[in-house]
């Protein structure tokens, strides 16, 4: 689904968001309608416009975001980008050790995303003096997955905790920072934004309302960047506008949805710092 017909569809009535009370109804809303198979932009703009809640829109972005910022990813099923450590040292750091049976990751990782239904997680590992990129597998040997209890914020997503213990890791599962998108840095705001900006758009238009300037602005911004193909500082600086873009959206929806829909209103009360998560550091990275 690209930009353009996501707004001839929610202008003709054609788009209709899923209800998802649970991660396993959004993993079969998502398999059912082969989200996984889109490339990043369509990806983020379908996820987020079929989304009944924040937590899928998030979701739908962040899986968005793993397409096109780790290209090794597999496509199939669902995947994770594992990098938060515990800080107070009671949980050791992932480190990717040579043996003399090969490569080996041992140690904690704070936060997966979708913990209860990740097939694939790209972790990052200290190896020697530097930072390399792991693949690695749900099932594989040595993986061990749980997930907090009650998370505050978007709580449908189960969001857990990873422990490795001399997980084999083969040399074609190893990446290195040049792997990744140039533009690895602003790809994550990128696409939540953009699943976050279809989500307004396409919920106005279920509840009747206009799609006014103000709302489809951050969707026509993140198309001319990713039509431009954008890169470096330029695209940092183009990100943080598309923050801007979609926190004034936000502001207008937020109005609106609290006339038309109480409930789906409470939900984005809960959830609505999605929409600023962003802010501090792009103003930072985008000076």
């Amino acid at each position: 689904m690209g930009i353009d017909e996501l707004l001839g569809g929610i202008e003709s009535g054609s788009i209709e968001t899923i209800v998802c009370d649970t991660e396993a109804a959004w993993r079969e809303a998502w398999t059912k309608h082969e989200l996984g198979k889109l490339d990043s932009v369509p990806m983020a703009v379908a996820g987020g416009a079929l989304a009944d809640r924040l937590a899928w829109v998030f979701h739908a972005g962040y899986q968005a975001m793993l397409r096109r910022a780790f290209p090794f990813c597999p496509t199939d099923g669902w995947a994770s980008y594992l990098v938060a450590e515990d800080r107070s040292g009671e949980y050791p750091a992932a480190v990717l050790e040579k043996t003399t049976k090969g490569k080996r990751l041992s140690g904690c990782k704070s936060w997966v995303a979708a913990s209860e239904h990740v097939d694939h997680m790209v972790v990052r590992a200290i190896c020697e003096d530097h930072n390399e990129y792991v693949l690695v597998e749900r099932e594989a040997q040595g993986v061990g997955l749980s997930s907090r209890e009650s998370p505050g914020f978007l709580p449908e997503l189960s969001q857990g905790f990873a422990v490795f213990e001399n997980v084999v890791v083969s040399e074609k599962k190893m990446f290195s920072r040049d792997h990744l998108s140039s533009n690895f840095l602003g790809e994550e705001p990128y696409h939540v934004l953009l699943a976050l900006s279809a989500y307004m758009a396409a919920q106005t238009g279920a509840h009747g309302g206009p799609l006014t300037a103000e709302i489809v602005a951050p969707i026509h911004l993140a198309q001319k960047l990713a039509e431009k193909k954008v890169e470096g500082d330029k695209f940092l600086q183009g990100v943080a506008q598309l923050d801007k873009a979609t926190t004034r959206a936000a502001l207008q929806f937020g109005l609106f949805i609290e006339r038309e829909n109480k409930e789906l209103f409470l939900l984005w009360e809960r959830d609505k710092r999605l929409v600023n998560m962003f802010t501090r550091g792009l103003e930072r990275r985008a000076k």
